[in-house]
């Protein structure tokens, strides 16, 4: 069968990022470096803090009650685990902030009025048109559910490891017992390490799915579909942000 590929859309130019977001970005990301080369605990916290403060950002700007008390909420926890002499424990929650984090974004775009979040991918690195194949739109309406479940349980089970490590955990920290020990050193590879390679794993294993599934469409190859979301990232990330705003 020929077929062709929907020719993507011409990049736009999308606003630039707000300005303090990316002053706030830079320096996490070199406060993170200074953290991790100098191994001082105090920087970790401010890299923790910071990160929180980046995703939070969006919600911030709007001025949500919520987000703004929340973020007085982890600015105290990181400020009471770094006096307590516990502040590496913030340094474990940054992988939870960003599974939460990108859960809620998931899940959001899920809500009445809204475009799921993949059908948004898909318009920007493809073409509008292809929503409009076979099947191809309500694929995207459950890849965009099962990836907020997929990161919203990662974060619950990310935090359940936190609480219950032993010797290290949060709650033996302050003297209390867990309901569950976990104990040994495996517990943080996977907080560091294996919970993005989960993320990857579900990555490739849904990719080779959906080619099967969808194979009534053409595709792009995955190296084609990782460069067009390199290239168009700007384009995505400003159309999600305005979106949600």
């Amino acid at each position: 069968m020929s077929a062709t590929l929907p020719i993507p859309p011409p990049l736009s130019n999308p606003d630039r990022r707000p300005r303090a977001a990316a002053i706030v970005l830079v320096a996490y990301l070199l406060v993170l470096a200074l953290a991790l080369l100098s191994g001082r605990v105090w920087l970790e916290d401010v890299a923790a803090f910071l990160l929180a403060t980046l995703l939070l950002w969006p919600a911030l700007r709007r001025r949500s009650i919520l987000a703004g008390a929340l973020w007085l909420a982890i600015a105290f926890a990181i400020a009471a685990l770094s006096v307590t002499g516990h502040g590496r424990i913030a340094l474990d929650f940054m992988p939870v902030m960003v599974n939460a984090a990108l859960c809620n974004l998931f899940a959001r775009t899920l809500a009445h009025g809204h475009e799921p979040l993949i059908a948004r991918v898909i318009a920007v690195l493809e073409s509008p048109a292809r929503l409009a194949l076979p099947c191809v739109a309500d694929y995207a309406r459950k890849l965009t559910l099962a990836w907020a479940l997929l990161l919203g349980a990662q974060a619950a089970v990310l935090t359940i490891l936190i609480l219950c490590a032993v010797p290290d955990g949060l709650l033996t920290a302050f003297g209390i017992k867990p309901p569950i020990e976990i104990s040994g050193s495996l517990w943080r590879w996977y907080l560091h390490l294996g919970s993005y390679a989960t993320v990857l794993a579900f990555l490739v294993i849904e990719y080779a799915y959906r080619r099967w599934h969808l194979r009534h469409i053409p595709h792009v190859s995955l190296p084609t579909f990782v460069t067009r979301l390199v290239r168009r990232w700007p384009a995505l990330a400003q159309s999600v942000v305005s979106d949600l705003s």
